[in-house]
């Protein structure tokens, strides 16, 4: 594989031609190509080796750098099997290309395969592709004319599979496909259509383009160009076998792997045993000076507080120490609050003094401004230089970051005021964890999720240095944490490879990781750019693979903070299936419940009651004198005449039912018979007292709806903050909910 590629690039070429791709395949993995001969421009077959071409046609295709679409040019043309025909057809053709500008080295002669099935489903489509961030992509798919069209039109996964080269198996990547549309009818599996294709002839496949990935998609630290994308479309079926009659592969450099950061250092960052702010202004409230004061508002040991300032005077109660190198110990956290343009040197005097463990870069600008491109790469060289140190040197979080709310290292960095966003240090925390690039995503996403009350938040900003995977690996090995939010707007070379393995290690645990990749419109492509840059792009590659990770990715920023609250809030219930019950006080909301059980990547069930089940609801409701107003059936719709006192009994019954996995409670407050306003509330026995008892004392999932406006935000907000997933419209709770018991189910097979 090595030798083809070699020549090409001898050649000052950075593509293979067909017939190279061909080469490459059979050393590869034994792919067997139809016959074939590349004739140099000149070059003249003979009647005997045309004898060697089975069947009556050949296939004459235009080698050139200039065409890439060879049908749509003109390039290609089927021809009888005779000496005359194919050289008038061959110089027909170079000469008619050529006076369009291109250059031509020649014709490739193919043999003329004969293949078993034609139409729909009878091609396939497999490329491989370097990704910046992921590394080696494989994507395997519907293949021919149209591709990119049915990987457009089809349902979401179903027309392509996509999975890392470099950590997936040929097996694994086999039962990826198996969930495409492709499979099923390659494999029979659709109504009208045969077997085309074994198993094991689609494992040879993949099993040499996944060797190619690895050996030469994947750089080695030789500087030598590898394979940046190499495809195949299609291949065709004949006799069972598989059968490439295009391929196309492009050479370039690629990405090196960086210095790996001492994550063992970031506990240091979450559970600072001293903590050192530099950038505090003594007059005024500036980022330093409210930083330094949120920090003690969380009551943190004032004699490990320190202010890197010449200044003689303590500001406000802390003494300042003149230099880094006058502070007593080595710093476990240095927040960096200074202007960008003293980062440098102060990172530069960080590091060679290794006076800190972990810093926070907060300023912006960084990489981001016009100009400071050569800034940043000198910052990310120096850091890097010291990682290669025995003691790896410090690690620094950001720039750009908003910093970190730390509940187990009871600090707070983030310089927002308390009457813009309640701190809310008197809450015990729960058990989960937002890690995000950008702050302002995490402190939007904590205003309207007041009662999350995360244990820790962490603001990454340009990752200078740590990287999305360390952080989600550091912080998921917490014993604390059940529940880690993930915002991602890009990925520092490869580090999508160790995001998907953090992912991985942390989900194998029982955590989950709620994930939100920005950043999805694909940049625009040259015509050059084959089927794998368009069916394999990174937010592709992306979300397939964090999904096959174990991730629960989000599509909205709405559905990312349901997501969040409904993970943390039912980690510790028992899912025993997808069956729902679900119950309103509106006949609108139980048919609507009913109309949103099936959706994009979630399939519910809501199944009807049994004999005893109805007896039992029935019971229920003749104690509330509802059993003449009320069908016993799910989704069940008790009225506007229904009390707090019978929610919560209903709630029990449903709750009782060994068929139901999960109950949606869902209440339109507007009812007279309920205490939904504050006033009401106060008074005792809502839904608010009521509905967190009943979640509190069944292992099964429950979650509420609250579809009313900021008159009854109390309500919602009393039941939010007892631990309850509250939603304010009841489609959404289906979808959320059915995307949750979806995946924790799937991750129980």
């Amino acid at each position: 594989m090595a030798q083809i590629i070699e020549e090409v690039i001898a050649r000052g070429r950075d593509r293979l031609y067909e017939h190279e791709v061909y080469d490459l395949l059979k050393v590869a993995g034994g792919l067997t190509p139809p016959h074939y001969r590349f004739l140099s421009k000149g070059e003249k077959l003979t009647k005997d080796d045309l004898a060697g071409f089975p069947g009556d046609r050949v296939v004459l295709k235009v080698v050139s750098p200039d065409v890439v679409h060879k049908s749509d040019a003109g390039g290609v043309a089927f021809v009888d099997k005779k000496v005359g025909a194919v050289h008038r057809e061959i110089t027909r053709m170079i000469e008619t290309l050529g006076r369009d500008g291109a250059e031509i080295e020649g014709v490739l002669v193919v043999q003329c395969v004969e293949t078993g099935h034609r139409g729909f489903g009878g091609e396939l489509f497999v490329g491989i592709r370097a990704s910046r961030e992921f590394g080696a992509v494989i994507a395997a798919g519907l293949g021919g004319m149209d591709t990119e069209y049915l990987a457009l039109a089809m349902k979401e996964g179903r027309a392509v599979a996509r999975a890392l080269a470099v950590t997936t198996s040929v097996q694994d990547f086999l039962d990826i496909f198996k969930t495409t549309t492709a499979y099923d009818v390659m494999a029979g599996k659709a109504r009208g259509h045969r077997r085309i294709v074994s198993d094991d002839e689609l494992l040879r496949c993949f099993d040499t383009f996944i060797k190619i990935a690895r050996r030469h998609c994947m750089d080695s630290g030789d500087g030598k160009p590898g394979i940046t994308e190499l495809e195949v479309n299609p291949f065709a079926f004949a006799d069972g076998r598989m059968v490439p009659l295009d391929g196309r592969a492009r050479l370039g450099k690629l990405t090196p792997k960086p210095v790996p950061r001492p994550i063992e250092k970031v506990h240091a960052m979450l559970e600072p045993r001293s903590i050192a702010v530099m950038g505090v202004s003594a007059k005024a409230a500036n980022f330093g000076r409210i930083i330094l004061n949120n920090v003690q508002k969380c009551d943190y040991p004032a004699d490990k507080i320190y202010i890197i300032k010449d200044h003689p005077e303590p500001i406000d109660g802390i003494p300042c120490t003149p230099s880094l190198a006058d502070v007593p110990e080595k710093i476990d956290l240095l927040v960096l609050a200074t202007p960008a343009k003293e980062i440098p040197r102060i990172i530069q005097q960080v590091v060679e003094g290794d006076y800190a463990n972990s810093a926070i870069v907060i300023p912006g600008g960084l990489g981001e401004k016009e100009g400071t491109e050569d800034v940043q790469v000198n910052l990310k060289k120096i850091i890097a230089g010291a990682h290669t140190t025995p003691g790896g040197g410090p690690v620094f979080l950001g720039g750009n970051s908003m910093g970190v709310r730390s509940r187990m290292g009871s600090y707070d960095t983030f310089f927002i005021p308390d009457k813009k966003l309640d701190p809310r240090h008197g809450v015990p925390p729960r058990r989960v964890a937002i890690i995000s690039q950008s702050g302002a995503f995490i402190i939007t996403r904590m205003s309207n999720l007041e009662a999350l009350d995360p244990k820790l938040a962490m603001s990454v900003g340009n990752q200078v240095d740590l990287t999305m995977a360390d952080l989600l690996l550091a912080v998921g090995r917490r014993d604390e944490l059940d529940c880690i939010g993930v915002y991602v707007e890009g990925f520092n070379d490869l580090d999508g490879i160790d995001f998907v393995k953090a992912v991985k290690e942390v989900t194998a645990t029982g955590k989950t990781v709620v994930f939100y990749k920005a950043g999805r419109t694909p940049a625009g492509r040259s015509a050059t750019a084959g089927h794998t840059a368009s069916l394999a792009g990174d937010y592709d590659v992306c979300h397939a693979v964090v999904t096959q990770a174990g991730a629960l990715v989000a599509d909205t920023f709405k559905e990312f903070e349901q997501l969040l609250e409904i993970a943390t809030h039912l980690h510790g219930k028992r899912v025993g299936g997808r069956r729902i019950a679900a119950m309103s006080n509106a006949g609108y909301e139980t048919v609507g419940m009913a109309d949103s059980i099936i959706g994009a990547r979630y399939e519910l069930e809501m199944p009807p009651l049994n004999e005893s089940a109805r007896d039992h609801v029935l019971k229920v409701l003749a104690r509330h004198r509802l059993d003449a107003l009320v069908n016993p059936r799910n989704p069940l719709d008790i009225t506007p005449m229904a009390s707090d006192a019978a929610y919560e009994d209903l709630v029990r019954a449903l709750l009782s039912i060994e068929e139901i996995d999960a109950v949606v409670v869902s209440c339109v407050p507007l009812s007279p018979m309920m205490l939904t306003t504050p006033d009401e509330i106060a008074k005792g026995g809502s839904l608010v007292d009521r509905l967190p008892k009943v979640f509190g004392e069944t292992d099964k999932p429950v979650v509420c709806v609250i579809d009313s406006g900021p008159q009854y935000d109390a309500l919602a907000g009393g039941i939010r903050e007892a631990g309850v997933p509250v939603f304010r419209s009841s489609d959404q709770a289906i979808r959320s909910l059915g995307r949750y018991l979806c995946h924790r189910t799937a991750k129980a097979l």
